[in-house]
């Protein structure tokens, strides 16, 4: 069981899940690739928010 969030740390998870997502937007990572890192983070941050992510 994944530990859940302190707002610190949900907002900095947050915010690096942006970037990469923004890495994905540029074409320096694959789809699948930023799609298994939401999926890493999907219990625990909000990823409804995510472009990519269907």
């Amino acid at each position: 069981m994944k530990k859940k969030l302190s707002e610190e740390e949900y907002n900095l998870t947050y915010a690096a899940l942006k970037l990469i997502e923004n890495l994905f937007q540029q074409g320096k990572i694959k789809k699948h690739v930023f799609r298994n890192i939401l999926n890493e983070y999907s219990d625990r941050i909000d990823i409804s928010a995510f472009k990519c992510y269907t």
